[in-house]
């Protein structure tokens, strides 16, 4: 079975049944489908003949599979086959911070407490070797069970053909930047890649979030300043990991 004959109603590995095509991209197509044998919703990627990279991809979905943290999104399978070849992880339901910030910023503290859990889980991803690179407000999900889920930890990267020399210093940053959106509503960095309004600028930089957004706490201000506005940090030492 080639990729390009991957309809909806196609069974993989005799369980993973395709239902609706959820976002196609460089080759790559998402899919919500059933798990036959386990009867719940899961996530599939499958990918065309001549996706570029997947070795790569199905190499860091193994990898990813072995991270604990529950607030991490689950890989549960990946194979690479001619003509089979496709990643299946957990099915995730519930609100992304972009969704949660449409009508306007979040309380500073649920802003923060948010972030806090992304960034508890990625600290635990790094110790195991593995990283995001590309964190947007569509990454970080409140469910529908009332949890914190990070989307996309060591297989989005890949997918997207995105690289680092220091992704703990990439990682702080997006997590800078999900704080950021999340006490705003805007988006520092390139809107396309959000679906937020760009951050307003003063003098060729990001104005901080108290610039933006009243009521903004000072710690919450530095926070986000030590990590993306290196103008503002008036002396501080810069936060360059999740763990920080």
């Amino acid at each position: 079975m080639s990729s390009s004959a991957v309809e909806p109603g196609t069974k993989l590995a005799e369980r993973f049944r395709l239902e609706d095509r959820v976002h196609e991209s460089g080759g790559a197509t998402l899919w919500k489908a059933i798990d036959e044998v386990l009867a719940r919703p899961v996530a599939v990627h499958t990918f065309d003949p001549d996706f570029p990279r997947l070795n790569e991809v199905v190499t860091a979905a193994r990898a990813a599979s072995r991270l604990t943290d529950p607030r991490l999104t689950q890989v549960f399978d990946a194979t690479e086959d001619d003509g089979h070849s496709y990643v299946v992880s957990e099915w995730v339901s519930g609100e992304t911070l972009t969704d949660m910030i449409t009508s306007g910023p979040l309380d500073p503290e649920r802003a923060a407490a948010l972030v806090a859990e992304a960034a508890e889980a990625l600290a635990h991803a790094h110790e195991a070797d593995q990283a995001h690179l590309c964190l947007t407000p569509d990454h970080l999900v409140w469910t529908a069970g009332s949890t914190v889920k990070l989307l996309g930890v060591g297989v989005d990267a890949v997918l997207a053909d995105v690289t680092s020399d220091d992704p703990a210093r990439t990682d702080a940053e997006g997590l800078g930047r999900l704080l950021y959106a999340g006490l705003t509503g805007h988006w520092p960095g390139d809107g396309q890649e959000s679906g937020l309004p760009a951050a307003p600028m003063d003098d060729g930089h990001f104005c901080s979030p108290r610039q933006v957004t009243a009521g903004v706490p000072g710690y919450l201000d530095t926070i986000t300043c030590r990590v993306l506005l290196p103008e503002s940090r008036r002396g501080l030492e810069p936060l360059t990991t999740p763990e920080e």
